[in-house]
């Protein structure tokens, strides 16, 4: 598999990055995951308000501290606020909050944490309410932060409170799932691939997935279920056709994911168009609404790429954290009751640091292709300010 990108090619493959992330911002911190069979590798979904923090290694997050401090160093941010998602029950959530917590107290920042909605019940214990005042965000015990660190996607919209702010907040409030669609950021990583691609001389779609998007779509109607199905076939018959070129003998399948889908939510698998068209209610129900109760009604086709990938006799899939364009930690996802061919974010998933683990070669495909995946969510990041 890591024969793809040959070794040779490792300084002129960094000049081109180098190249192209020129005059672009990177993400202050970004988790890509990736999908990793015996024929190909590619990202199969792109976050900008990672958690999961806490499944780092000791040595994971000194580097991430490292990799902040140079993010920032720009500036002369000295106090900064964390604001986490609402849903402060969730113990293994609050871990990573709490984690990059520490991780920006290692890097040399006066840090809080700060909720949007003062809880009757939470497990953070010493968190504050953030109130604004004349656009300046501070917290109910008087603390002003230089900048803002945002852990919450917004799904749904962007919170009053987060609006004309005074204080830079990164990520933006702007990148949140309320606006970000899958589909038009995997148009943009596939421009990137085939530029990237034919530079080095390799096939495109060895470092990709095939995706379409359908809007409009209500899995409780036959004829959006129809238009849905239709898409499925097409993207498994270019699927085959790459099979066929590549001798693969694995039948072709697809996911159909709600486009601004989080945390696993509205995910399912299919090996044809009339599997959508004879749906059962248990996966209708599942397409229906995602995180904060947001009705799907838009899903990208995406091929499927069975995962080669084991660790501790179960299914894994590489998951990559960044800060701004350097990765800081190789994690695998595992889950011990999903096989191959299924998403492995779902309950009952593991994660582990593998960073120190994973041989030398297969990091180095990892990171090319995730880092792939980073730029194309630089140029995602810009088209929100054009």
């Amino acid at each position: 598999m890591q024969n793809i990108i040959h070794p040779d090619l490792e300084k002129s493959i960094n000049n081109w990055f180098e190249a192209k992330f020129n005059g672009l911002t990177s993400p202050f911190y970004s988790s890509i995951d990736l999908r990793n069979s015996s024929y190909k590798i590619a990202p199969v979904d792109a976050n900008l308000f990672p958690a999961g923090f806490n499944n780092l290694s000791e040595e994971s997050r000194t580097m991430a501290a490292r990799l902040i401090k140079s993010y920032f160093k720009r500036h002369q941010y000295k106090k900064v606020l964390i604001i986490p998602e609402n849903y402060t029950r969730n113990k293994m959530y609050i871990e990573n909050v709490f984690v990059i917590e520490k991780v920006l107290q290692l890097a040399g920042f006066e840090t809080r944490i700060g909720l949007l909605h003062n809880e009757v019940y939470n497990l953070i214990e010493q968190y504050e309410t953030v109130v604004k005042e004349n656009s300046l965000l501070k917290t109910t015990s008087g603390f002003v932060p230089d900048v803002i660190i945002l852990n919450h996607d917004m799904t749904s919209h962007i919170p009053d409170t987060l609006k004309d702010v005074k204080q830079d907040i990164v990520p933006s409030p702007l990148y949140g799932w309320h606006s970000r669609q899958k589909f038009k950021y995997f148009e943009i990583y596939q421009e990137l691939a085939s530029e990237f691609c034919g530079e080095f001389k390799i096939d495109p779609w060895l470092i990709s997935v095939l995706t379409e998007s359908c809007d409009g779509v209500d899995f409780d109607d036959d004829l959006s279920l129809g238009a849905v199905a239709t898409k499925v076939d097409q993207i498994l018959s270019l699927v085959q056709k790459k099979y066929e070129e590549y001798e693969i003998k694995t039948q072709p399948y697809v996911f159909i994911k709600a486009s601004n889908g989080t945390y696993g939510m509205g995910i399912i698998t299919a090996t044809s168009g009339e599997e959508i068209l004879n749906l059962n209610k248990k996966k209708r129900h599942k397409m229906k609404k995602i995180k904060e109760g947001i009705a799907i009604n838009s899903v990208i086709i995406q091929e499927g790429v069975p995962t080669i990938d084991m660790f501790k006799s179960s299914s894994a899939e590489p998951l990559i954290y960044y800060i701004g364009d350097t990765p800081t930690c190789y994690l695998y996802r595992c889950n011990s009751r999903k096989d191959v061919y299924s998403s492995l974010n779902a309950t009952d998933c593991e994660f582990h640091d593998v960073s120190q683990v994973v041989e030398g070669k297969i990091l180095s495909l990892w990171s090319i292709v995730s880092k792939l995946a980073v730029l194309a969510l630089a140029v995602e990041i810009k088209s929100f300010h054009l």
